[in-house]
C-alpha cells in the first residue's frame, strides 16, 4: 500500500443535479476510487432529512451506501454522516502488522475524524504515534522493553529512533511536548494534524520493512544451522 492511499478527505460528488459528500475510499478494499452510481434514496421525518446514494467500487465490484445530512442548515462539508458498510482501516495490511492497542486507538481516531470530531481525533493520533513508536522500538531493542514502555514519546524518539528524529519538524516536536492549549490556539492546528498522520504513515511503512528484514534474517539463520 502506498503512502497516499492512507489519506482521508471528503470530496464533492455530483449526480442528477444533486451534491453528495463522500469519502475518497472504498470501504471494502480501501482504495482511492471514482465510484459509479447505482441509485439514490431519500428519507425524512420530523427531525431529520437524509439522502442516500448507492455506489459501486470499480476495483472490487462491491456495493456500498453513503448517507448525507440533507437538511438546509447542514453545511456542505458537514453533509457526510457515514457509510454502509462502516468505513475503517481494518483491512489494511499495514495496520494488521501492528499491535491491537495501536489498531484500536488508530481506528477510533479515524472514525472520530470522519465524524468531524477533530480535537478528539488529534489526541488519538498523537497517542497512536506514541504506541507505534514504542512497538517498533521494542522490536529493535528487546532488552530495553521496560524502559521503552515507561518513557514518554520524546524520550522514545531521542533514545531509540535517533536515525528517524530528523523526520520530525521543530513544530511537531513542540506539539508532542505541549498540552492542548498550545496547539489549539494557533492557526496551524490542521497542519499539525497532517504532520502527525504523515509520521504515522512513515512508521507504518518502516515497520513493514523492519518485519520483512527480521523475517529474512531469521530464515537465513535457520538455513545456516
Amino acid at each position: 500500500m502506498q503512502k497516499h492511499e492512507k489519506k482521508l478527505k471528503k470530496v464533492q460528488y455530483d449526480y442528477e443535479n444533486r451534491q453528495y459528500i463522500i469519502i475518497n475510499k472504498c470501504p471494502h478494499c480501501n482504495l482511492e476510487i471514482h465510484p459509479t452510481t447505482e441509485n439514490t434514496y431519500s428519507f425524512e421525518n420530523n427531525s431529520i432529512k437524509l439522502s442516500v446514494i448507492s455506489l459501486t467500487c470499480p476495483s472490487c465490484k462491491n456495493d456500498y451506501f453513503i448517507l448525507n445530512d440533507d437538511r438546509i442548515e447542514a453545511a456542505a462539508n458537514e453533509k457526510y454522516l457515514f457509510s454502509v458498510p462502516k468505513y475503517s482501516f481494518n483491512e489494511s495490511t499495514l495496520i494488521k502488522n501492528t499491535s491491537n492497542k495501536f489498531q484500536n486507538l488508530y481506528n477510533q481516531s479515524t472514525n472520530c475524524e470522519l465524524l468531524g470530531y477533530y480535537d478528539i481525533a488529534f489526541f488519538g493520533y498523537i497517542k497512536s504515534l506514541e504506541i507505534l513508536l514504542k512497538d517498533i522500538a521494542i522490536l529493535e531493542h528487546r532488552d530495553s522493553e521496560d524502559i521503552i514502555l515507561f518513557c514518554n514519546v520524546i524520550a522514545c524518539l531521542e533514545q531509540f529512533h535517533s536515525t528517524n528524529i530528523h523526520l520530525f519538524s521543530k513544530k511537531l516536536l513542540e506539539v508532542l511536548k505541549n498540552d492542548y492549549l498550545h496547539y489549539q490556539k494557533t492557526s496551524d492546528f490542521f497542519n499539525y494534524s497532517v504532520l502527525v498522520k504523515d509520521c504515522i504513515d512513515y512508521f507504518l511503512l518502516y515497520l513493514e520493512l523492519l518485519l520483512k528484514t527480521l523475517s529474512l534474517n531469521e530464515n537465513r539463520k535457520a538455513s545456516e544451522q
